[in-house]
């Protein structure tokens, strides 16, 4: 098994399709959400996907954002203990900008189960953060990066970037969050392990 790892703008056309039907088998239907609004975001958003390929298949992926200020309020209130996942709409998402820090959403990370543990989580974790690497150097600065896990893997996934937990959601899902000299730690210095 040799793995690659591709981005939404150098995977192969239809890989959407493969995102949804991995999304079809690693969650339980009311977390899967719809195909169409995979596509809205995508389209909002082209290099929101990393991708792990073993030949054509693809064995898993990693969906990330930048949101806008609204849902990034939204999210880290107090008093807010809602999931937000397949409903969030473009209008809440944002463009990389120069101008100010770029607070990143992980909407979700999923590998399908035979190559879980290994080499494929790996490739997602080392990949996104080259990305973030990269995208610091052509200035675009990281201020935060966000998810709810609704996994163990999920939680060792954002640790992994310095998130902390914040609090738990409706259904037991958990939401974390890295930011300040922690995320930027990471960023500079590697994940941590």
């Amino acid at each position: 098994m040799s793995l690659t790892i591709k981005t939404g703008l150098t995977a192969p056309v239809g890989f959407i399709e493969d995102v949804y039907a991995i999304d079809k088998t690693v969650y339980s239907a009311e977390l899967c959400g719809i195909i169409e609004n995979l596509y809205k975001r995508y389209d909002f958003c082209p290099d929101s996907f990393l991708l792990v390929y073993d030949g054509d298949t693809l064995a898993g992926y990693l969906n990330f954002f930048p949101i806008g200020r609204e849902l990034y309020e939204e999210l880290n209130a107090p008093d807010f203990f809602g999931m937000r996942d397949d409903d969030i709409e473009p209008r809440e998402m944002d463009r990389w900008r120069e101008d100010k820090p770029n607070d990143l959403f992980i909407i979700s990370v999923a590998i399908l189960p035979e190559y879980r543990g290994g080499e494929a989580i790996r490739l997602i974790g080392n990949g996104f953060l080259s990305f973030l690497q990269k995208k610091q150097g052509e200035g675009y600065p990281i201020g935060s990066i966000a998810g709810s896990a609704v996994s163990a893997g999920g939680e060792n996934f954002l640790k992994r970037f310095g998130a902390r937990y914040i609090k738990e959601l409706e259904d037991g899902y958990k939401y974390y969050l890295a930011d300040g000299e922690k995320l930027r730690s990471v960023i500079r210095d590697g994940l941590i392990l």
